[in-house]
């Protein structure tokens, strides 16, 4: 078959098929079967990205309250937005918005029109204390412009961290303390650009490193101490030679950095980035995997197939940015509503389908917006459970003949511009070809714009005062303007550590950078020739090896 939306053959799996077939809906003892998909698994990922705006923030008004707030959606949005209190509170009923579904017109276009009227939650996050510009998070504290996040305490600037504490622009990290620049690294302790690494301390510039401590500038190395460059050093040589290396200096830091980057290209690299126990898997960055199948960025999961972000999943399919069990083409569920499919930002419950945030426990739905606790409604509008169960069959067979039945929302259907969404971090498209597929596009991400004098940060962290968290600086990447706290600026001097030269967006972009796409390809390993399924395209340059020939080259 070919892809709908960009045209290259794929198949679907015969297990793929009777996932499909298991998680289809059963009403009155009656099978609906959801189609196969007829977009590629690529664009299938895409499309459900598409739909999730993580760190694009804006200064808005609540339409219930009046009160500014900061919001996932501008102040123009086509749509009604409330702060997260009001939308929680009991001052407005969803169920006031609902309608009857219409025969004569496409589901989805029904939908548009039910988006545009039900009030949408403005920013999604719970259990925060001093923690505003933050999305999609829980239980922070003291945190600023982190994402994707739980559990943590002043942290600022990441992306995807969890249980972490005094942690500054990080991404995809786990239980770490005092942590700067890190990339799919757990329990590291004050430490600097560590990859790929778990259980290290006092170091920096390392990858694939594991329970080492006073490191500095190595790959691959197991239990070792006081080593630059892979080479031992006593305590004494080691803490001489690690003077020389300044990061609190940015210009002795962009070089430190190059030079790091190219001794990666030297050394050899397990195909697959992981941790843990993994189990008869593909992918990358897994941790703790059974049985899971082209899998990227999950952590304890098992029986999973074509899933990118999950934590403590199973038996999912197609679905990203996912906590739970047995959903199919979901995208931000966290818990997972148990046999579902076709949802978005819906936490808990079960058998619910092509609804957007539906919350505590709403079970039986149907193209639904906005409901908490609810059952047995379509489009918003309360049914028994027999009125429910004959209506819905239809609605099912009426979207069959118009080819939406077991397609996800259509791109156009977003709240947001591609470029505002994480489908611009895994899969960046220029604008032409984002407008050529439906998406929409946005000139200027930018929340503020500054007209004074261009600033630029001093070289050195010790030349910095406390001046500087009441200046604007330039971004030397994209011009953009952006501002350092003064909690930041305390972690800097703490850590030694050049005051960064560019903007938050530039910096998420260059980690960015050191993940692979969500793209497997079929390469051989570098030293025994075996087969290899990676992340790393043909043309990379990176030197890769299988497990076996991996391990007898570390160190």
């Amino acid at each position: 078959m070919n892809c709908r939306l960009c045209s290259h053959s794929f198949t679907t799996s015969p297990e793929a098929l009777a996932f499909i077939d298991r998680i289809s809906p059963v009403i009155k003892g009656v099978k609906q079967s959801i189609d196969a998909p007829r977009l590629c698994p690529r664009c299938r990922a895409l499309r459900r990205c598409a739909f999730r705006n993580e760190h694009a923030l804006y200064h808005r008004k609540c339409d219930l309250s009046g009160h500014e707030f900061i919001s996932i959606y501008v102040s123009d949005a086509p749509y009604k937005v409330y702060e997260p209190k009001e939308w929680w509170s009991d001052r407005w009923d969803p169920l006031e918005y609902g309608r009857d579904y219409d025969f004569s017109r496409p589901f989805f276009e029904q939908f548009a029109e039910l988006q545009k009227a039900v009030p949408r939650l403005g920013m999604v996050s719970m259990m925060n204390e001093n923690s505003d510009y933050t999305n999609y998070v829980s239980y922070l504290k003291n945190c600023y412009l982190v994402f994707t996040a739980d559990y943590n305490q002043d942290c600022l600037y990441g992306v995807w961290v969890e249980y972490s504490k005094d942690c500054v622009d990080n991404f995809y990290i786990d239980h770490c303390d005092l942590t700067y620049n890190s990339f799919f690294s757990q329990n590291i302790y004050n430490s600097s650009f560590i990859l790929n690494s778990s259980e290290c301390h006092d170091s920096a510039f390392l990858y694939d490193c594991k329970a080492c401590h006073d490191c500095f500038l190595s790959v691959g190395l197991r239990n070792k101490k006081y080593h630059i460059e892979n080479q031992p050093y006593s305590k004494a040589e080691y803490e001489a030679k690690r003077k020389t290396y300044d990061l609190g200096s940015n210009k002795q830091l962009k070089e430190i950095k190059k030079s790091f980057f190219a001794m990666l290209l030297e050394h050899p690299r397990l195909f697959m980035q992981r941790t843990g126990r993994i189990n008869n898997s593909s992918g990358n960055m897994l941790t703790d995997t059974e049985n899971c199948l082209e899998c990227f960025d999950v952590v304890r999961a098992k029986d999973c197939r074509l899933v990118q972000n999950g934590i403590d999943i199973k038996d999912l399919q197609d679905c990203c940015y996912v906590i739970g069990e047995f959903g199919y083409e979901n995208c931000e569920c966290a818990p997972i509503p148990f046999q579902s499919a076709f949802n978005l930002n819906s936490y808990t419950g079960s058998n619910l389908w092509y609804t957007d945030t539906c919350m505590n426990n709403c079970q039986n739905c149907f193209g639904c917006i906005s409901l908490r606790h609810k059952e047995y409604c379509v489009l918003n509008k309360q049914y028994t459970k027999e009125q429910y169960e004959e209506l819905l069959p239809k609605i099912i067979a009426h979207m069959k003949s118009t080819g939406e039945w077991g397609e996800f929302f259509p791109i156009a259907l977003s709240p947001f511009a591609y470029n505002e969404t994480s489908a611009y971090d895994h899969f960046p498209l220029t604008k032409e070809r984002a407008l050529a597929i439906g998406a929409k596009w946005k000139e200027d991400i930018a929340t503020s714009k500054h007209y004074g004098q261009e600033l630029h940060v001093p070289d050195h962290i010790k030349d910095v005062t406390d001046e500087i968290t009441k200046q604007i600086f330039t971004c030397i990447t994209c011009q953009k303007q952006y501002r350092i706290i003064q909690q930041e600026l305390k972690f800097y001097r703490q850590q030694n550590l050049a005051i960064p030269q560019q903007c938050f967006d530039c910096r998420h972009r260059e980690r960015l950078s050191w993940k692979n796409n969500w793209t497997l390809w079929d390469r051989n390993c570098a030293q025994c020739n075996t087969q290899i399924q990676t992340t790393y395209s043909p043309e990379r340059k990176e030197i890769l090896y299988c497990e076996k020939c991996y391990l007898k080259s570390t160190y």
